[in-house]
């Protein structure tokens, strides 16, 4: 279950693993949305994963939807914790 946190935000339960793939499904919108000349909430959510604060439901929602693109072509080593960190990411945003 999330824990939630006192800011609003909302931590993210996810092994080092799981954090890992979600750091590649992170960076690989970002490389999508520097080609596409966007800015992208991916980059504060990456910050977040890095340190030790919650994610805004924004960020959430960016980590959600980058895992979801991610997983279609991962490597067959990140879909475990990829699934797994997804599940993480809709239990925070239910």
């Amino acid at each position: 279950m999330p824990t939630p946190v006192r800011d609003g935000t909302t931590l993210l339960d996810v092994t080092r693993e799981e954090a890992w793939v979600v750091h590649s499904a992170l960076m690989e919108q970002l490389r999508a949305a520097s080609e596409r000349d966007e800015s992208a909430v991916e980059v504060d959510a990456l910050h977040a994963l890095e340190r030790p604060r919650g994610f805004t439901r924004e960020e959430m929602r960016a980590i959600r939807e980058a895992l979801v693109e991610y997983l279609v072509d991962a490597p067959l080593r990140d879909r475990p914790p990829g699934r797994k960190a997804l599940r993480a990411a809709d239990a925070a945003l239910n």
